[in-house]
């Protein structure tokens, strides 16, 4: 996550309105912008945790990204 973070400068990421977990499995949504303004960049990930509670797989989607 910090790697994520220092690739985009003067953004931050938010918890977006997803989140739920089963058994070893959870989903969430994010949002990633400028603090208090409307995110450039909105994702979906998947996330597969170990038998020790370590985060052991992690699949992300990108939902909506910036166009050039």
């Amino acid at each position: 996550m910090e790697g994520a973070q220092g690739m985009f400068p003067g953004f931050v990421f938010t918890p977006g309105e997803v989140h739920d977990a089963h058994h070893q499995i959870a989903r969430f949504t994010w949002h990633l912008g400028p603090a208090g303004e409307e995110p450039v960049a909105v994702g979906f990930d998947v996330v597969e945790m170990a038998e020790d509670g370590r985060i052991a797989r992690v699949l992300g989607f990108l939902d909506k990204v910036p166009t050039v």
